[in-house]
């Protein structure tokens, strides 16, 4: 499995496993669903500090170009 398979694929795995041991260990799987969980608030910080970001940099740049009008004139 790579870092592209589906968490409800690798979920079913892990429960296949589970069935062919002989035994379960829930807290596993409680895990597996606060991890996916925690990622995807990550993924969503990640997007909202990269647009924060980019709007900074263009209100800075504007605020350059303005400066630079001010000066020629």
């Amino acid at each position: 499995m790579d870092a592209k398979t589906p968490a409800k694929q690798i979920r079913e795995t892990v429960e296949k496993l589970f069935k062919d041991a002989g035994y379960t260990v829930p807290e596993l799987l409680a895990y597996i669903e606060k991890l996916e969980i925690d990622h995807e608030q990550m993924n969503q910080l990640i997007k909202k500090m990269k647009l924060d970001s980019v709007r900074k940099a263009s209100a800075a740049a504007g605020m350059n170009s303005r400066l630079k009008d001010a000066l020629r004139e």
